[in-house]
Parts: structure tokens; sequence; C-alpha cells
């Protein structure tokens, strides 16, 4: 009489056979979906590229690029960047010197235009060196602006054919000015940190207010009234003490410039 485990290891003789034919079958038609179906995605991606490859060909040819004529068209785009820029560059600079004409022509004064050859910038300097001089009746504590009279240094020192301005963030530069408020506020305007300006000796009962312009006092000597200095940023009160302070913005960054007006006595 055969066994349970006799009767066990018979079934599972016939079993595993059937198994494999079963899994081999499973196999066999789910490779032949998955390469239908990845035929079927195929298809639109295939046909787009070959359309792209047609316009290409038939835009550029079949011929390649020889090492001559990629140089020159290399060149030819290079000279294209080149000429961009440089009319660019005219094309702001007409804009800056119409102001500055303009300007000169409505308040009757001279102006000497300069470019600005080089420039020292650091934590507490900020000068530039300009291609006019005493040849061109360049004088040292001349008022240097931009555009539509925005003041942006003075004259420090004065060669035959250059000069050296400090600009009005520079720590060492101090210029009378006055607040266009309703009491006309007077004020000693000296750079300060960040390309900013700050205004001292304002009386402790004057009223400002951030937005207030600032402008040139005409008290000193060649500096003459009303040239734009910039805008007060932050008022700081002083408890106690008999004048306030003010952080003044700056209309016109002489950094992003590269020409200048240098006002000087009309003859």
């Amino acid at each position: 009489m055969p066994t349970f485990r006799t009767w066990l290891n018979v079934r599972r003789r016939f079993i595993t056979p059937f198994l494999i034919v079963v899994l081999f079958v499973f196999f066999f038609f789910a490779r032949t979906f998955f390469f239908q179906t990845l035929h079927f995605f195929q298809r639109p991606l295939v046909a787009s590229g070959t359309w792209i490859s047609h316009q290409y060909q038939s835009a550029f040819g079949s011929r390649s690029v020889n090492p001559e004529e990629f140089a020159r068209l290399l060149s030819e785009r290079n000279q294209y960047a080149v000429e961009r820029t440089e009319m660019e560059a005219i094309k702001s600079e007409n804009e800056v010197l119409k102001k500055e004409l303009g300007f000169l022509q409505q308040r009757k004064m001279k102006g000497v235009p300069a470019s600005i050859l080089s420039r020292t910038v650091s934590n507490q300097t900020s000068t530039f060196i300009v291609d006019a001089g005493e040849k061109d009746g360049v004088i040292v504590g001349a008022a240097v602006i931009v555009e539509d009279g925005m003041f942006v240094g003075k004259v420090a020192r004065v060669d035959q054919e250059q000069s050296i301005i400090t600009a009005s963030t520079d720590f060492q530069l101090a210029t009378g000015v006055s607040l266009l408020n309703k009491t006309r506020t007077i004020g000693i305007a000296q750079g300060a940190a960040g390309n900013l300006i700050e205004l001292k000796f304002i009386p402790a009962d004057e009223q400002i207010f951030p937005n207030d312009l600032v402008i040139t006092s005409g008290l000193e000597d060649r500096i003459p009234s009303g040239l734009i200095v910039g805008v007060v940023n932050t008022v700081r009160p002083e408890p106690e003490a008999p004048f306030q302070k003010a952080i003044v913005e700056p209309l016109a960054d002489v950094r992003r410039y590269h020409h200048v007006v240098i006002l000087v006595p009309a003859l």
C-alpha cells in the first residue's frame, strides 16, 4: 500500500512540469504585449525625430561645416556682439549728454564734458580720474554733475590734461546742502558707508522726513545752489543733542556713469 510520502512525490512529479509550461506561456505573451505597447509609443517619437532631421537637412543641407567656415561664422558672431555693445553704449551716452546739455542751457552755466578714465573705490574712498584739466578751464573745488544737474562730486586736484574727482559718497568730502522742505533746512552732507551720504548738523528742532529732497545750498564757493544730491532715506534723531542726522541716498550713482560734466566759471 503506497504511503502518503510516495503519493506526494508522484503528485510533485506531475505538477512541476505543468507549472513550468504555464510560466513559459505567461512570459511569452507578456513579452509580446510589452514590445507591442513600446512600439505604439515609439512611432510618434520616431516620426517627429525624422521630421526634425528632414527640416534640418532642408535648412542646412547635408554637407558638414569645415573648420574654416566655422571660424568665419564665429568671427562674424563676435563682431556682431561687439557692434551691438558699442551701439547700445553710444545710445546711452547720447541720452545722458542731451540731459546735461539741456541742464546747462537752462541754468546758463558753462560745463566741461569729461570721460572717466579710472576709478578708486573702497569702503571709505571713492575717487575717479577724468580726461579734462587746466587746459579745459577746470579748477579745484568745481562741482561735478551728471544728467539733469545731479551732483556727484568735486574736483580735488587738477593737472594740465587730467583731474581727480572726489565723489559725494567719499568719507573725506563734505558739502553744504539744504532740504527742499518748508524751512529749507541747512546741513552738511558727508560720505558714509554703503555708497550713501550722511546729513549732519541739522538743528534738533527742524522737521525732516524720509523722501525729502537734498540739494546743494550754494553757500560754498564754486558750488552753485540747486544741484540734486539725493533723497532722505532715514532720519536719526539724537535725544538731548543739539543736532540730528539723516541718511541720504544719492539719486545718481557715479559708478554707473562713464561721462560727467564739470561746472566752471563762465567767462
